[in-house]
């Protein structure tokens, strides 16, 4: 194991060449900090940090991206060791390294494809430095058709007791991120509120997990990807229903295949797997109702199978051991009014050997482990009927580590999402 310090220096002086100049790729998706490339052929994916500036800032400006990914490589390590028990879950990307002059090129040939709200930040090519890991989208052989995957963004299925004592008689009675719908409509970003709930999908119910599913098919928003043998698919108006249909012949048939893959039941060859009956018990009805803000959220739950994806998931969540008050007391009280706040600090507090002692977990800590937990993505791959291979794939990506001034954005999201639930009358 490289001891924390050593790895910058290890990644700067030994990833292996990379080069796509001889490869068919193309532009994948992209987040806050990544663009991510995909490799056909290799069955992998390339993610190339992102910088701010355009003039690759020189030798203090690659120390920075490789400390930068050092971090990232270790915090991804210590989570797979310490939340995912066996691993199969999670996959720590490999550092390579691609020439400037390529990283350049790359840049310019994908910008015509990235979305507008995106294109400040360019690729950074400083360092030379990338990330490449397996493509969840697809199945090996890469080259025989008909793999479809669901790539689901679960966000927050357990609030902290002390959040919890907030709105109308001091209870809360929506969820985190049914609760932020409010402000989408405020600020215009959707037409109506989702009828997903983060409760139902982390509820340990099957039939709740189902809904959950079928209610992301609905309105897939940010939190709902299909792609077929690699390609992203496009939702229409009125969501994924259409292909759902296709990938495994009804809608009921894909809500309980995801369903069981996220509850453990079909992974394997899918032995233990329920029968996929085609009932549809997902109740739509009460989606409509939660979407139109007439119900509150489910807060109840009960233990769900220990190796499953959303029990490890909820798992990392619950690292918030306090209320988010107490997070912001802590962070008000020393760490942002510190000269040089160390920004990925909980980072180097994080055992690499996963044991029980795996964080120092103070509130700060806690809560910026569990918030990368809410953001992670979930891929559950799988070949569509007549396949003779049925097992289905689950794995967990985009475990980057917040910065300590997460905690600030934090705050200030949740004002904003205070006063567009006054203006709507939910809690």
């Amino acid at each position: 194991m490289i001891e924390p310090a050593a790895w910058a220096t290890v990644l700067m002086k030994s990833p292996q060449q990379l080069t796509l100049r001889d490869k068919v790729w193309r532009y994948k998706s992209e987040g806050n900090a990544n663009v991510v490339l995909s490799v056909p052929a290799d069955g992998t994916v390339v993610r190339v940090m992102k910088d701010e500036t355009d003039d690759g800032g020189g030798e203090t400006a690659a120390a920075v991206a490789a400390e930068t990914l050092s971090v990232r490589l270790r915090f991804c390590d210590a989570v797979r060791r310490s939340f995912f028990a066996d691993s199969r879950h999670v996959d720590v990307p490999v550092p390579m390294r691609v020439a400037a002059d390529e990283l350049r090129e790359i840049d310019r040939l994908v910008r015509p494809h990235r979305p507008p709200g995106r294109k400040h930040k360019g690729l950074g090519w400083a360092g030379c430095l990338v990330a490449v890991c397996p493509d969840y989208t697809t199945l090996p052989p890469t080259d025989v058709p008909g793999v479809w995957c669901v790539e689901i963004k679960p966000k927050q299925g357990w609030v902290h007791e002390e959040d919890r004592a907030c709105g109308p008689g001091g209870v809360r009675v929506k969820c985190p991120f049914c609760a932020h719908q409010y402000l989408k409509l405020c600020r215009g970003d959707v037409r109506r509120p989702s009828g997903y709930c983060p409760l139902d999908m982390f509820s340990g119910r099957r039939e709740r997990v189902r809904r959950s599913v079928r209610a992301l098919l609905r309105d897939p928003q940010n939190n709902l990807k299909l792609f077929l043998d690699g390609e992203p698919l496009v939702a229409p108006d009125d969501g994924f229903g259409d292909a759902a249909s296709e990938a495994l012949g009804d809608v009921p048939r894909f809500c309980a295949l995801v369903a069981g893959a996220l509850l453990g039941d079909y992974e394997d060859g899918g032995r233990n797997a329920p029968v996929m009956d085609g009932r549809d018990d997902t109740d739509t009805g009460r989606i409509t109702a939660a979407a139109s803000g007439a119900l509150p959220c489910d807060f109840r739950a009960v233990p769900m199978p220990r190796h499953c994806v959303l029990h490890e998931i909820l798992t990392m969540q619950r690292m918030q051991t306090a209320g988010f008050a107490a997070v912001c007391s802590e962070y008000d009280n020393g760490l942002r009014l510190s000269r040089d706040p160390h920004q990925f600090g909980h980072v180097d507090r994080m055992r690499p050997d996963g044991g029980d002692d795996a964080v120092a977990w103070s509130p700060v800590d806690g809560y910026l482990v569990a918030a990368t937990a809410r953001d992670c993505s979930v891929f559950v791959t799988f070949r569509g009927p007549g396949s003779s291979t049925p097992a289905v794939r689950v794995k967990v990506s985009d475990l980057d580590p917040k910065p300590l001034s997460t905690v600030d954005k934090h705050r200030i999201r949740d004002a904003k999402v205070s006063l567009a639930c006054q203006r709507y009358s939910v809690g």
